[in-house]
């Protein structure tokens, strides 16, 4: 795994770059080594402080020779994407002089999550390249993913040649009463939901919208990313009456239970989703809390919510309702 640094504020783009070369594996170790980084749950704000022992904090090479020198006193990281092409995150340091990490800014990395995850997803389907040389029409065109701009009732106004034939060929996508839609009439909700919330209320949309789960004819996973859009410049030469954009791509990794159906389907929140999916995969409770760094009486709390959102009364019920969810849907 290659590691790059897209963007920095309040250092050198250059010395981080550095940093990654010459303390990469301390920097892993410092959230809790490779394993434990892939068991937090994307768009859910980390605190290193509640998720690593301080002693092991305090004996890491790049927090004695780095953090510290900077009176960098905590940190918080937000993961962002996590699958086979590319492993994003955003790392947010905390000055002394601020004082501790408090719920107000975990509260308020919460409400950006979604927004920053949706960014980082779509735009990893752009060729940058072809973006700078050519307007935003021509790209969308250009796209091998399939694209749909649609208005706030869902219907099309554009789509671009994958999309075009997508839907000819009614697979996945398809036009139903007017609107588009999918061939699972849960799924065709929860897409044309999040093209509605897209399209009026952008800071609403939050998770929704976000990998939407569907399945090709011949079996192959896809998801539907769904994108607002502004009236402004980004869209000349566009229908000025499309609300949103729909990015229809192929879905990472082999087949297993969507995180986004969940958040979708029940509105769980990341952090619910992680303890849902451990459960499922046979974890304690205990096991779970040293695993995302939280209490035992944290984990509880977000399991009542997941059997109240779900609707199950047993963890048995849980472990159905996760086979029901996996590919395909």
């Amino acid at each position: 795994m290659k590691g790059v640094v897209n963007a920095v504020s309040g250092s050198k783009l250059a010395e981080m770059t550095q940093n990654a070369t010459a303390y990469g594996s301390d920097i892993i170790n410092l959230w809790g080594g490779a394993a434990r980084i892939q068991q937090y749950p994307l768009g859910e704000p980390i605190v290193q402080s509640q998720a690593v022992r301080q002693d092991i904090i305090a004996a890491n090479r790049y927090y004695r020779e780095w953090a510290v020198p900077r009176g960098l006193l905590d940190a918080v990281a937000l993961g962002l994407v996590r699958d086979q092409g590319m492993i994003g995150n955003a790392i947010f340091g905390q000055h002394e002089s601020a004082g501790p990490i408090c719920d107000s800014q975990l509260n308020g990395l919460r409400l950006l999550a979604p927004h920053i995850r949706r960014a980082v997803t779509i735009s990893n389907l752009f060729d940058l390249k072809a973006v700078e040389a050519a307007t935003f029409a021509a790209t969308v065109e250009a796209l091998t993913a399939g694209v749909v701009l649609a208005d706030e009732n869902a219907a099309i106004v554009h789509s671009n040649g994958t999309a075009s034939a997508m839907l000819a060929a009614e697979d996945p996508i398809l036009v139903r009463e007017g609107r588009v839609a999918v061939h699972s009439a849960i799924i065709t909700s929860t897409l044309q939901s999040a093209i509605t919330q897209a399209a009026k209320d952008e800071a609403a949309l939050g998770q929704n919208g976000i990998g939407i789960p569907v399945v090709r004819a011949n079996g192959d996973p896809l998801v539907i990313h769904v994108m607002p859009l502004r009236r402004g410049p980004m869209r000349a030469g566009l229908v000025q009456r499309a609300g949103a954009a729909l990015f229809v791509a192929s879905a990472s990794g082999p087949p297993r239970m969507s995180h986004v159906a969940l958040n979708q389907l029940y509105n769980l929140t990341p952090a619910e989703i992680r303890i849902f999916e451990l459960i499922c995969d046979g974890h304690t409770r205990g096991a779970i809390s040293d695993m995302l760094g939280v209490s035992i009486a944290t984990v509880k709390t977000h399991l009542v919510h997941v059997f109240e959102k779900t609707g199950c009364r047993r963890q048995v019920d849980l472990v159905r309702l996760a086979k029901s969810l996996t590919f395909p849907v």
